[in-house]
């Protein structure tokens, strides 16, 4: 599943010039997300004010991809032109295929390459949060 989204990240250099400044050696996560959707409103209120009070917080960059409704993140237009390469990248992958913008969906991005995609909040607290403590080298 993310095998196919970590490939294609590798093979796509060219569009990681705009964040690779911005990121400067700091993991990057990247939340998409939607104004419609019950879990993404269940993120925004309980689990991002948590993650922002965090210690991880502060030890990467957070990107936030917000739609008005969740078929719009598959469109260019809604994504910041530093970041469409992540959409690309998903689309192509096998994930992206199959499953398209389940949201919230996060993406971790380390070193140039996505290491990490899910979605969810229940993805968020049993796989995305425990990586993103262990990447800082944060507790919770």
């Amino acid at each position: 599943m993310i095998g196919g989204l970590v490939s294609a990240a590798v093979g796509y250099a060219g569009g990681f010039a705009g964040i690779a400044k911005a990121q400067a050696g700091r993991p990057l996560l990247v939340l998409a997300s939607d104004d419609t959707s019950e879990a993404c409103k269940v993120w925004r209120t309980q689990w991002e004010p948590l993650f922002l009070a965090s210690a991880a917080y502060k030890k990467l960059d957070y990107r936030v991809v917000n739609a008005t409704t969740s078929a719009l993140l598959s469109k260019q237009q809604t994504w910041p032109a530093d970041l469409r390469w992540l959409l690309d990248t998903f689309l192509m992958s096998q994930v992206g295929v199959q499953e398209g913008f389940e949201v919230p969906r996060f993406f971790l991005v380390q070193n140039r390459q996505v290491t990490m995609s899910t979605a969810g909040n229940n993805a968020w607290r049993d796989a995305m949060w425990p990586t993103i403590l262990d990447v800082t080298g944060t507790s919770p």
